[in-house]
């Protein structure tokens, strides 16, 4: 009787439904035709490959996770260098969102609301990028958001937080972040639209270091200057076509410190 009342209840078990999560696959595929002011070389353009997974855990409250790896499509091969691309684990609800793992730092929300190249990124932007070993919470209240942030690889070693306020085609944003070890980070940022105009400007110091960028966007174009530490730097980029997810974009670039020189992306996201 007990054996057979064994093998009833491990039926039971193996035939009960399984919480099985959303699981999505997309990513971005980027070839980069590079002149470097010396030399023309054909390289990955900063190719990902990103799996995302949710689960919805009743009243509200959500589990979700996302895996992302950079990939060399011009060698062929997954990336190995450490803190590339966004990994977490988190929760989200109502009240907003948290997550751990390797991320965006709540700088960025500040500095690349403004900057709109795929290569060469946001001039003047000071060491904001994406972060290892952290904690990350976003919420909403109307208009007005936050974000707060730390890393804690060795006991604190960064903790910021940020504010934003977005409202029609207005977007502002300041933000402040303390390093142990190093020079702490602050920075002020503004985006808005007009029609198919957009503009945006960002300042950001760290410690007696100092960076800002101006940027306007319209017609498929975008002009970008800025400086740090007051040496200038310039970039235009051009948006040939896009369609059906794949683009095609040119970027050029100089500056005091650096010499004159320009990339082509073909780009397939997916």
């Amino acid at each position: 009787m007990q054996k057979r009342l064994f093998a009833i209840a491990v039926a039971g078990i193996l035939a009960a439904p399984a919480a099985i999560a959303d699981v999505a696959v997309s990513g971005s595929t980027r070839m980069m035709l590079k002149y470097d002011g010396s030399e023309i070389s054909l390289t990955d353009g900063w190719s990902r490959l990103r799996f995302k997974a949710s689960s919805d855990l009743g009243n509200g409250q959500t589990v979700f996770a996302n895996h992302e790896f950079g990939v060399n499509i011009g060698m062929g091969h997954i990336k190995a260098t450490a803190g590339q691309r966004v990994t977490v684990i988190g929760l989200k609800g109502d009240w907003g969102s948290f997550a751990l793992g390797s991320q965006w730092d709540t700088g960025t929300k500040v500095i690349w609301k403004s900057c709109p190249h795929w290569n060469y990124g946001c001039i003047g932007g000071m060491n904001n990028g994406r972060m290892q070993q952290s904690a990350r919470y976003d919420g909403q209240m109307g208009p007005f958001g936050i974000a707060a942030d730390v890393v804690a690889a060795s006991d604190i070693d960064q903790a910021g937080v940020v504010l934003t306020y977005d409202v029609g085609g207005v977007s502002l944003a300041g933000g402040y972040e303390s390093r142990d070890g190093a020079d702490n980070w602050s920075g002020v940022g503004a985006s808005m639209s007009l029609g198919d105009v957009g503009l945006g400007a960002n300042f950001n110091e760290v410690g007696t270091d100092d960076g800002w960028s101006a940027t306007i966007s319209m017609l498929g174009f975008d002009v970008q200057t800025g400086a740090k530490n007051s040496a200038s730097e310039h970039s235009v980029g051009y948006t040939a076509w896009s369609s059906g997810g794949a683009k095609f974009r040119v970027e050029v670039h100089d500056g005091d410190n650096a010499e004159s020189s320009g990339v082509g992306i073909l780009r397939f996201d997916y």
